[in-house]
């Protein structure tokens, strides 16, 4: 049955018995005000339990103990899809928010078909810092060398921070002709992170009527 309320969450937090991390917590009736945690520790049980039954898939012929076992991580399976269905309709508070900040704006992006790839600075590549912006619609020159448009989306730090230090946006279309700014928050680059939510659906928005004309 799907998960719909915190209740529900917490319930089914109990039922994976552990004792310390984020499904502890959980269990024990604390709802986290960010999912960050909740959400990296459900995508690795997830790998564990694809991988365990992987393993037990092996078998040449018909095992009793590892038909229980298969059946045993189906459901574990199960546990795991539904509370990460929940997880996923679940709102952080910004102002705590751990989650990497380009999380919203790529999914929003990808909903309208849109690719997203990280965007470096030609001379950083293999610097800690990483990648600084995302490109948006961005496709490899044609034979002649003409350059199809693309939107490059600014970050004010980098492109693993933290919703909590987001700063907004700054989105420009870039042509052959050039750059031309599409969309800024307001205040970049000091938006207050209170608007993230708004500012990202506003900007997602801009890039993809930018991509569209």
């Amino acid at each position: 049955m799907p998960i719909t309320t915190p209740d529900g969450a917490v319930e089914a937090a109990r039922a994976f018995g552990e004792r310390t991390g984020p499904l502890a917590t959980l269990a024990a009736g604390t709802v986290p005000q960010c999912f960050a945690s909740l959400r990296i520790r459900l995508a690795e049980l997830r790998t564990d339990a694809l991988a365990t039954s992987a393993r037990l898939s092996l078998s040449d012929g018909p095992d009793f103990l590892e038909e229980l076992g298969r059946r045993e991580m189906a459901e574990i399976s199960i546990q795991i899809a539904e509370l990460k269905a929940w997880v996923a309709t679940q709102r952080c508070e910004v102002s705590v928010c751990e989650c990497r900040a380009d999380r919203l704006l790529r999914s929003l992006l990808e909903k309208e078909l849109i690719d997203v790839q990280s965007g470096y600075r030609p001379d950083n590549r293999r610097r800690p810092q990483g990648p600084v912006a995302l490109m948006a619609g961005y496709r490899v020159p044609a034979a002649d060398g003409t350059r199809p448009p693309y939107v490059l989306i600014d970050f004010r730090n980098n492109i693993a921070h933290a919703v909590r230090l987001h700063r907004g946006w700054r989105a420009r279309l870039v042509t052959a002709g050039g750059a031309k700014l599409v969309y800024a928050s307001p205040g970049y680059p000091e938006t207050p992170v209170e608007r993230y939510h708004e500012d990202t659906r506003a900007c997602a928005e801009a890039v993809v009527t930018a991509l569209q004309h």
